[in-house]
């Protein structure tokens, strides 16, 4: 019998309630597969940074805010998608 199988077999034993939990946890599990997979993609796309260049980041992006020039977070995130291709 294989895992699937075998994991179909148990399942069908199960009261209603037991299967939510099951499907719940499963969800659980996707996401958090799924946040792996944009977390290792994001990890391609970004560098890695000495402290000193993350602050200077940081101070670069609160003088561009004070001058207006920033975008929607829904814009950027879109942009950051397209260029990690997910």
């Amino acid at each position: 019998m294989t895992t699937l199988e075998n994991t179909i077999s148990i399942l069908e034993c199960l009261p209603e309630t037991d299967l939510i939990q099951i499907q719940d946890l499963a969800k659980k599990l996707f996401r958090r597969h799924e946040d792996k997979t944009v977390d290792e993609a994001v990890g391609r796309f970004l560098k890695p940074m000495s402290r000193e260049d993350f602050m200077r980041d940081i101070e670069n992006a609160d003088k561009e805010f004070a001058r207006g020039e920033y975008q929607e977070m829904g814009e950027a995130l879109d942009e950051v998608y397209r260029e990690l291709k997910i």
